[in-house]
This record gives structure tokens, C-alpha cells and sequence, in this order.
């Protein structure tokens, strides 16, 4: 079994000329499958498209925008340079500063490879902002931090996510060096794709960056698309490139050890089955209109993961570790195709996963839980409008419910099942 799910994962990544005809999984193999399988272009080509890093197009009159804004001059894209805000940092919800743009001529000194708000996110990142995954790993990140300092990839993606995170519960705006921390990371991950790490320490750092892109991601505005393929691209990782999970200072991370520190943690709180029927009868409006077999698939998985709660919170927190992977089994091709923002059926399921995580929280997490990614509950429920906001109109009653649920979530105590 775990050798027919290797080969299926490995053939996703085959290369982008060819086009898989597979079929989408019809169950979950384990994440915990080893091996040194090579991951291929495609799954890079699909990490990369998140970086944002274009190169610089030239505009008539001269080779490059010389009066853009610092952030479009760090992410190296053109700038349109709208007053006060371009359009790109409009886009991207970042704070847009002309003020300290050079003028033309000028002579910048080269920018130091360390500076002092580097050590504020970086203390931001050991203290707070690491991710909750694994499940009380806070050791297990702390390792992560010392390694960083021999990766470049792993240093990016901690520093990326220390500075969003403390843009998010602090009272300066530091977005733009996050950003450029994230396009840095994501090149080095894009790169380090095509030549995968065989040795531990590089293949434990790879999967350390992977995990903090993931948990920014949840801090950035319009990151669906995004957050499925970093945590597909993980798993991956996970399943091929780490030589062996046993010595792995993620070893906590496989589904064993997972499911028993989750039984370590989880509360049996009391049920509301009513809601747990609205929810349902939610999931069951969209799958009427799922035609493809991967949407069928990810459909079952919803189901799963909420009717868990009839047996037991733990029950459904298990279910729910199987919808969170469950796009990671898609072939190169149906993951592309299921992520498509034409693909309505798919977003709906998609946008039901970001609120299950809320909607099981209240009832397998004590009132007791602290969490300290606080702000992605506002950010979980901004995706969820987006994406029903811009379904057509006659799709758009499929996502009523989820609208008025994120109006319930908006008011909760923001207890979530700790996914990044």
C-alpha cells in the first residue's frame, strides 16, 4: 500500500510536458512513507508561482522603474508608482513607502547581510511566533532556531514569519521586510526542489522552512492557493526527501507520535449536534454540484472530519489531520486544477476545511487553550468572504452558510486545531 502511494506521489511531480491522467486517491495513505525518491519540476513550478519574485520589466524610456516604492524595489517587480499607494502593495495589503527611496544617481551603500530588526524577528520567532505544529514541540523549534544559522532558507522563512507576526500583534508595520524574508525563502525552497538534500540536517531544515511559510501564510491576505500548495509541497518533503523520520528532529511529526500527543491534549467539550447538522447540510448543498472525482474525495474528508464529533472530539481532530493532508495526494495535475479559482465547487470545499478547523476547535480544545497566532483567525475568515464574494451569482448561495458561520467565528474565543 505504502509502496503504491509512493509511486503516485512521485508520479505528480513527473515532468510538466506530460499530463497525468490518474485518478485523484480515493483514501489517505500514511504521511509517515520514506524514501529518497527525487521530487521533480512540476511541484516546484507550483511552489515557486507563490514567490512573487518577477524579474524586472522595463518601462519606455528607461531599462527600470527607478522612483517605485521600497517594497515593489525589494520584491523586484515593477512598480506602477500610484501616490500614496501603488497598486501591487494595494494588492498585497502592504504599507507603501516612497519616503526613503533614493533619488536617481544616488550611491546606496551595500545592505549589510544582518541587521537590528533581523534580531527583533528573529527573537519574535524563537519566543512566540514558532509554529504549532508539531504539537507541543516548542523544544523542537527551538532546534530548528539554532539550525537556521547554517541554512539560509530555514533563516529567511523564521525571520519572515517573526516579522508578519509581530506586524500582526505589535504596533509597527514591518510586512515589507517579511516579505522580502518569504521571496528569499522561496527561491532557496524553489531551488532546493530541483536538487533535493540527501543528508538530515539540510532535509530537516527544508521541511522547517516549508512549516513557516505555511504558518505566514496564514498572516497574509489572499493566501488560499498559496497555503495548499506550501503544505502539499511539505508533505512531500515529509514522505520523500527526509532520509529517515526515526532520526529526524521532527520525528514527533509522524502520524503516531501526532496522534499521541493529540490524545494528550484534546478535551471531550460538550457537544452542539444542531450545528453540527448545519454544517453538514452545508458540505452536502456543495456536493451536489461536485462532478470531478478529487472533489468527491475532499467532500468525503469534510464529512469525515465533522461527523467524528458523533464519536468522539478525538475522533474528529484524527479526521480532521487527514482533510488538512488530503490534497496532498492529487496528482501534480488534479492539485492544479482543484486549486483553480475558476474551480467553485473545489473553493467552497476548500473554504469549509479553514472553518471546520474553528468549528472543531470549540469542541475538542479547553477554554483554557493559549494560542499565539491570534490574528489568523481575522485573516482565515477574510479568505472565506473573498472566496464566496467572488463566486458567480448562481454559485454564490452554496456558500451562505459558511458567510453567516464566519460571523459566529468572528465573535468566538478563536479556538482552532493548532494547524499552522
Amino acid at each position: 500500500m505504502k509502496r503504491k502511494a509512493q509511486e503516485r506521489l512521485s508520479s505528480s511531480s513527473s515532468s510538466s510536458s506530460s499530463s497525468s491522467s490518474s485518478p485523484p486517491e480515493t483514501s489517505s495513505p500514511s504521511s509517515s512513507s520514506t524514501g529518497n525518491s527525487r521530487l521533480h519540476h512540476p511541484v516546484t513550478t507550483a511552489v515557486a508561482k507563490t514567490d512573487g519574485a518577477k524579474p524586472a520589466t522595463s518601462r519606455r524610456g528607461h531599462s527600470k522603474s527607478r522612483l517605485g516604492c521600497l517594497n515593489c524595489k525589494r520584491r523586484r517587480v515593477k512598480c506602477n508608482e500610484l501616490r500614496p499607494t501603488c497598486s501591487p502593495c494595494r494588492r498585497l495589503g502592504l504599507l507603501c513607502d516612497y519616503a526613503t527611496a533614493a533619488p536617481p544617481g544616488s550611491i546606496q551603500p551595500a545592505p549589510s547581510p544582518l541587521c537590528l530588526e533581523d534580531l527583533r524577528f528573529y527573537y519574535q520567532f524563537l519566543n512566540i511566533a514558532f509554529p504549532s505544529l508539531p504539537l507541543r514541540a516548542d523544544q523542537v523549534w527551538k532546534k530548528c532556531a539554532a539550525m537556521s544559522h547554517q541554512s539560509e532558507c530555514l533563516a529567511h522563512a523564521a525571520l519572515g514569519l517573526g516579522a508578519l507576526h509581530l506586524s500582526k500583534h505589535g504596533n509597527v508595520d514591518y510586512s515589507s521586510q517579511a516579505l522580502s524574508h518569504r521571496v528569499s525563502a522561496l527561491k532557496i525552497v524553489h531551488e532546493q526542489f530541483a536538487k533535493p538534500p540527501s543528508d538530515q540536517d539540510n532535509a530537516d531544515s527544508l521541511f522547517a522552512a516549508l512549516i513557516c511559510l505555511a504558518a505566514q501564510t496564514t498572516l497574509l491576505p489572499d493566501g488560499i492557493a498559496e497555503y495548499m500548495t506550501i503544505t502539499r509541497a511539505g508533505a512531500l518533503v515529509w514522505a520523500f526527501v527526509i532520509p529517515a523520520h526515526g532520526s529526524s528532529v521532527f520525528k514527533s511529526f509522524t502520524n503516531e507520535s501526532h496522534s499521541e500527543n493529540l490524545s494528550k491534549i484534546v478535551s471531550e467539550e460538550p457537544k452542539d449536534f444542531d450545528l453540527v447538522d448545519e454544517f453538514l447540510g452545508s458540505v452536502n448543498k456543495v456536493k451536489e454540484i461536485c462532478s470531478g472525482a478529487r472533489e468527491l474525495y475532499y467532500c468525503q474528508r469534510v464529512v469525515d472530519a465533522v461527523e467524528g464529533l458523533r464519536v468522539s472530539s478525538l475522533q474528529a481532530w484524527l479526521s480532521h489531520a487527514d482533510l488538512w493532508r488530503a490534497h496532498c495526494y492529487f496528482s501534480n495535475d488534479d492539485f492544479q486544477a482543484f486549486i483553480a479559482p475558476d474551480n467553485y465547487p473545489a473553493r467552497l470545499l476548500i473554504a469549509h476545511m479553514l472553518l471546520a478547523d474553528y468549528f472543531l476547535g470549540q469542541f475538542c480544545l479547553k477554554n483554557s487553550e493559549q494560542f499565539k497566532f491570534t490574528a489568523r483567525r481575522q485573516v482565515i475568515i477574510s479568505w472565506v468572504r473573498n472566496a464566496i464574494r467572488e463566486l458567480p451569482k448562481d454559485i454564490r448561495p452554496y456558500g451562505e452558510w459558511l458567510r453567516s458561520y464566519c460571523d459566529v467565528v468572528e465573535q468566538s474565543d478563536g479556538r482552532y486545531l493548532l494547524t499552522p
